[in-house]
Parts: structure tokens; C-alpha cells; sequence
């Protein structure tokens, strides 16, 4: 017994070992300033991550990889040896010089929208494990006042199917005096939905179709040549100038050969923010937005097409009867690797809350270090300090 868990530390330790963990920034080479969303992939293995509003990344490499590939669908591709480096200082240069074009098709522009949809679905396999670290930072009037992560992972039986098992997590509310003065107050508990549908929605291409079907939004595609030579079609839709209710204004991008779906981005258009009225929500509780900036990645390569990364970022004004209240936040979810066909899972082990919270404090090991995750900004790497111990 004592031999069998010698053998077992030591494979453990020797795997750590193996790991390259490399960091870095990267900036545009004109501006100076940081690339977001750029994703950096390692050559053999095919884990990825990507930069945070700052330009800085970390990835956690396997023993195979050799290099890695810096990608952005706007800036040319970028391939560095690992050898013993370790930290990164990366240029990208733009290929944003080239015009886009505008796209004239032979069907109208949802029909070819919903072949894009319905090709990149098809390329998701029916039974898939998402491992993914999974994470949302809440505010209340201008404070931090819940931090929650998990690394989890998602089974999806199909595209209308999942169900998530939480590995390790965190939950801790922060002790500031406006969380203090908001719990004494509120009636309200707020929360960022289901955690299944974090992923479900995306696999969905929820938020296109709703664009695409509500005649409140202009359409139009242009295309352009991706970094790697690739092709690229984006689809922009915005409010029409009549519209009452539509907030929303952004793209899609997807191949204009293979029609696969690489990117989808909204934001909330200052023109129509007076659409962004109060929202009624249960207890009495109604909202409205002053920001909203959603980004969806998906990364093809070697041949795999998969989900790599989801972000939400909201804030906006809460009103519960006569009280008042800021609030906003973000959530993010970076894909470390995928796996088709897993091993069956007993139904029991299927987490069915909506949210962490329950849980606390549920970890042995510092999971957010040893897993790729995108990194918090400095201002907010400080701020969770306090809870890291």
C-alpha cells in the first residue's frame, strides 16, 4: 500500500513538473497598446487561453509543446519556441489595413446566417466533456461584493442537453462596508443565471438567432483576410433607426469558405441606450443596463472546432420598490480541453444549482493556479488577495 502511494505522489509530482507554464503580454506593434482576446494555443497539444483587457495571458503547457501560437482574427499569426522562456513580450501587427468589403448574396442574409449556425453545430459532437474553469465577480454601488470560481466541467449529451459536475470552488462574499449595508437593506438576491446555460446558449447560438429573426436590427456582411490567410466573413447588425426596444450592436465572424462561427461580440449601442429601459424582474425588482459587452470565441484547430472562451460583462442601475442600487459585474469561462465520448457519470454527481454559493469554500487545491485561466486584472488581482489565502 505504502509502495502503490510513492508510486502515485511521485507520477502526480513528476505531471506538475512536466507542465510548462508560460506567461506573457501582447501589444499591437503600431499603437503600443494591449491586444484582448487574442488566443494563444500550445502546437501540439491544443490547449489554449486568452489575453484580458490588459494584453496579459498564462497558459499551462503540456510536456509535447514546443511553441506556441498566438492568434487574433484582426492581427497576423504569431508561432514562438517555448524552449526555457517563460514570460513573453509579444507585437502583433494589425491587418486591419486592408479594406472590408461588403458581401452581396445570392439569399438574404439570415438564410446564410443560419447556414453558419447549423454547419458549426454540426461540427460539435453529440457527447462532449468541457473542462473549463468557470468564474463571476459581482458589485454593489462601485464595491466588490461576491467572488465566485469553479473548475467544472460540463457534459453536453447534445446541443439542448447538459449538465455540470463541480470539481473544486470557491464562493466568498466580501466584508466592505457597502456589502455590509447592502445585505442589512435589500430584499433582493442577485445572480447570474443558471450555470448551465453558460455553455448551452453559446452551443445554441442563442443570441444570433434572436438578432436575426427581430426586425428592430439592420444586417449587413463584409469580409476580410484573417492573419493566417483565412478568409473571413462578419456579419454587423445594429438597431434600425426606428427602433423601440432593440439595445444591441456588434458581429459575427465565421468562414467564408467552411461557414464555421469564430467569434460573436455585443455590446450595448450608446444610440439606443434609452431602449435599455427598466426591465421587470421577480420580488418587485427592475433593472436597467448602462453597460453590456458579451465576446464568444471559438477556435479551430489541427482539424477540432470548439468553444474556447465566454464573457459577460454588465452594469447597470437595480430599482426594488423605492431602493436604488448599482450593481454589475462579469462572468468568464475558458475551455481547457474537450473530450469526446467520456465515461458515464452518475446522475447524482450533477450539480443542480443555479448558483456556487452553496458550496463555499470547496477546494484541497489551489485550482485556479495549476488550471488555465484567463487572468484577473492587476486592480482586481489586488483587491482578491485577501481571499487566496
Amino acid at each position: 500500500m505504502k509502495n502503490s502511494l510513492l508510486l502515485f505522489f511521485v507520477f502526480c509530482t513528476t505531471t506538475l513538473l512536466a507542465q510548462k507554464s508560460v506567461q506573457g503580454i501582447i501589444k499591437d506593434t503600431e499603437t503600443n497598446q494591449p491586444i484582448e482576446y487574442a488566443i494563444i494555443v500550445g502546437n501540439s497539444s491544443g490547449k489554449s487561453t486568452v489575453t484580458n483587457s490588459e494584453g496579459r495571458f498564462r497558459l499551462n503547457l503540456s510536456t509535447e509543446d514546443s511553441k506556441i501560437i498566438v492568434k487574433h482574427l484582426s492581427y497576423f499569426t504569431k508561432e514562438l519556441p517555448v524552449n526555457d522562456a517563460q514570460s513573453f513580450n509579444i507585437q502583433l501587427q494589425s491587418t486591419t489595413e486592408s479594406l472590408e468589403e461588403i458581401v452581396i448574396l445570392q439569399t438574404s442574409i439570415k438564410s446564410e446566417i443560419e447556414k453558419a449556425i447549423k454547419t458549426s453545430q454540426a461540427r460539435f459532437a453529440n457527447n462532449l466533456k468541457l473542462n473549463t474553469y468557470y468564474r463571476e465577480l459581482s458589485y454593489v454601488n462601485n464595491s466588490m461584493y461576491e467572488y465566485e470560481d469553479a473548475e467544472i466541467d460540463y457534459y453536453l449529451q447534445s446541443i439542448n442537453n447538459s449538465n455540470v459536475v463541480v470539481k473544486e470552488s470557491r464562493s466568498v462574499k466580501f466584508t466592505n462596508e457597502d456589502a455590509k449595508k447592502f445585505d442589512t437593506s435589500t430584499i433582493v438576491n442577485y445572480y447570474w443565471g443558471d450555470l448551465k446555460d453558460k455553455v448551452s446558449n453559446e452551443f445554441k447560438f442563442k443570441l444570433i438567432k434572436e438578432i436575426i429573426f427581430d426586425k428592430e436590427y439592420d444586417l449587413y456582411i463584409t469580409t476580410k483576410t484573417a492573419g493566417d490567410g483565412t478568409e473571413l466573413n462578419i456579419l454587423h447588425f445594429s438597431p434600425t433607426d426606428d427602433a423601440e426596444k432593440a439595445t444591441l450592436s456588434g458581429t459575427m465572424i465565421y468562414g467564408a469558405q467552411d461557414y464555421l462561427i469564430r467569434e460573436v461580440k455585443a455590446n450595448l449601442s450608446e444610440k439606443f441606450m434609452d431602449n435599455s429601459e427598466f426591465l421587470p424582474n421577480n420580488n418587485g425588482h427592475w433593472r436597467k443596463r448602462s453597460f453590456y459587452n458579451r465576446t464568444t470565441i471559438f477556435n479551430l484547430y489541427n482539424g477540432k472546432y470548439s468553444l474556447t472562451y465566454v464573457s459577460y460583462r454588465l452594469f447597470g442601475v437595480s430599482q426594488v420598490f423605492n431602493q436604488l442600487n448599482k450593481i454589475g459585474g462579469f462572468v468568464e469561462l475558458l475551455v481547457d480541453s474537450v473530450e469526446e465520448n467520456p465515461a458515464t457519470v452518475k446522475p447524482e454527481t450533477f450539480y443542480t444549482r443555479k448558483k456556487l454559493t452553496p458550496l463555499g469554500k470547496n477546494y484541497k487545491t489551489k485550482y485556479w493556479k495549476k488550471f488555465n485561466v484567463v487572468p484577473l486584472t492587476y486592480k482586481e488581482e489586488q483587491m482578491l488577495k485577501q481571499i487566496n489565502k
